[in-house]
């Protein structure tokens, strides 16, 4: 430092003059370069949010309810077996405000004689012919619709789903289709060293992309589950179901949506 005074002593006033006017404007050279990269940084960032913002898939019950009014618990297979009653859920699909297409996964295990299908659906004011009731059996504090009012669904084409990993050569189980015990499906839901039980190895179906309905940011897709007793299936060796043996028989049923192919 003392050496630098002893050289600026030196300098006659131009160059003094000269040598300030270089100092500072490195020094705000210095200053400035990092509040550059910051402002260049948060612009690129809020540009990059803008393009890149997170697209939301939600899955709920019907009219957007809670996926906790997607109630299964309550069906009686005695009713369907004896009876033929088809029962039927509702359930919506929020594809985010860029409607970003999707695909759906169905996926159960096979204790239980069931066929499984799933509908297009839109929600409609009345009852009337193919329409499906939906009344939510929670309520939400914070949401009057969940107050006991009974919603409308009409049933629309089926969606087409693709099973993943059915074991199709394989119908000896009592006539219906299980799913395969030696595949990577099976390897991701059990351990190597697991032995399932063959029902209780769940069949993967994934339905094809599909285009979400663009009638403004909330709004919803809605879809019907179909659940069918199979009675050709349960012919054979299923013939002494009642309610006792009901109560003991269960199966898990997922329905998850992840983002397709645009």
């Amino acid at each position: 430092m003392k050496k630098i005074l002893q050289r600026f002593n030196k300098l006659n006033n131009v160059q003094k003059v000269e040598f300030i006017l270089a100092s500072l404007f490195t020094l705000a050279l210095m200053v400035g370069m990092p509040v550059y990269a910051w402002f260049s940084s948060v612009n690129k960032m809020e540009t990059m949010t803008k393009v890149k913002e997170p697209e939301n898939l939600d899955i709920r019950a019907g009219h957007y309810h809670s996926i906790i009014n997607f109630e299964l618990s309550d069906i009686n297979i005695e009713d369907m077996d004896k009876n033929g009653k088809i029962e039927y859920r509702v359930f919506s699909v929020s594809a985010g405000n860029y409607k970003i297409p999707y695909v759906l996964q169905l996926a159960h295990t096979t204790n239980i004689p069931f066929k499984y299908s799933i509908y297009h659906a839109e929600e409609v004011d009345s009852s009337g012919e193919n329409t499906v009731p939906y009344k939510p059996i929670y309520k939400d504090p914070n949401d009057p619709t969940t107050d006991g009012t009974t919603f409308y669904y009409q049933k629309g084409d089926a969606v087409s789903l693709i099973p993943l990993n059915a074991d199709s050569a394989n119908e000896t189980y009592y006539g219906r289709e299980i799913a395969k015990k030696n595949d990577g499906f099976y390897n991701k839901t059990y351990a190597n060293d697991d032995d399932a039980e063959i029902y209780a190895v769940p069949k993967y179906l994934k339905s094809e992309t599909i285009t979400p309905s663009d009638k403004g940011e909330d709004t919803y897709d809605y879809f019907i589950l179909e659940i069918k007793w199979d009675s050709e299936a349960a012919a054979p060796n299923f013939t002494k179901w009642n309610k006792a043996e009901n109560n003991k028989e269960t199966d898990m049923i997922y329905i998850t949506a992840s983002r397709g192919v645009s």
